[in-house]
Order: structure tokens, then sequence, then C-alpha cells
């Protein structure tokens, strides 16, 4: 299988992290009451939590790093899209250099939050790709999977390539 780059907000990592967990929890409650009787109350679900680590490569690494560094500074919620997962509107929350640089490599870990709003339930049949749009960002604002993208898209060869202007099938 080849992995196509995880990407936030159009910045791409050279090299996969080595490491991701989703950590997705229910908001539940338990309330006693007298003679040994509880009753559990679900709220719904907390947002999802994405960690990862990994390394940066190569005589840029340094700037690889910068750029992450940017995203995070510069604040704000966009598609995360990582391989063989399914995409997520979320922020960064954290991002730090882990161990002692060496030459040509950084190793780092992030840390990712789910921003959770509503999804919309009526999908059009297709849609014009604005520019920057990839079939990652068409799946996150349609909820349609990527996996039905790729195939309803033949003419698309990867799902991270910027379809500027081009019809996009939904379904």
């Amino acid at each position: 299988m080849n992995l196509v780059p995880m990407r936030f907000k159009g910045v791409e990592w050279h090299h996969n992290p080595r490491e991701i967990s989703f950590s997705c929890e229910q908001n539940v409650s338990e309330l006693h009451s007298p003679f040994g009787i509880s009753y559990i109350q679900n709220t719904g679900r907390k947002s999802t939590v994405i960690r990862g680590e990994g390394e940066l490569y190569g005589e840029d690494c340094a700037e690889q790093f910068s750029r992450l560094l940017s995203l995070l500074k510069s604040g704000g919620s966009g598609v995360l899209a990582i391989p063989a997962i399914c995409t997520v509107y979320a922020v960064m929350e954290s991002l730090k250099i882990t161990g002692t640089p060496k030459p040509d490599v950084l190793t780092y870990s992030f840390v990712f939050r789910e921003v959770m709003e509503k999804t919309r339930v009526d999908v059009p049949l297709r849609c014009v790709a604005a520019s920057g749009d990839t079939l990652w960002d068409i799946s996150y604002r349609f909820g349609v999977s990527i996996d039905a993208l790729v195939r309803l898209n033949p003419g698309v060869r990867r799902p991270d390539e910027d379809l500027n202007g081009m019809e996009v099938a939904l379904c």
C-alpha cells in the first residue's frame, strides 16, 4: 500500500510519524441513590485526541520542524489527514522536540484534538473543488469516506492532489 503523507492545513510531513495513537472516550456519570441503586448517564462522546511521535530527517529537518511550529503558533482548526485513517477536523494542541537533536535528525511528538461540530446530512451529487482542495478536504466537508471518493473519481491519482476547479463526484 502506498501511503500519502500526513497533512494539516496544507502542510505535509516529509516522513509520516513512526507512531500514532487515537484516544476517544464517552462522558459517563454514575449517579448513586439510596438502597444501593445507581444510574449511568451517558452525555455523549469527548473529542478525539490524536498523539504521535516521529523523526524529521535530512539537512532541512530544522526547517521542517519550524513549519510545524508555525502551524501550532498560527492556531485555528483545519483538516488533519492521516494515511489509511479517516480525516479529522482538528486543532494542533502541542508540538515538542524530544531527545537530543542529532545531525540531520530531530525527534518530535505532537498532539491534535478533534473539533467537534455537526456534520452535514445532505450530500450533493457533485461539487467543484476550490483552490487547495484535496479529496481529504472534500471527504471531511461532505462526510463522504475517502475510499468512496477515490472509487468515484478514478481520474484523481492521489487523495492529496490539488483539485482546483475539478468537478468531484460525491455519490
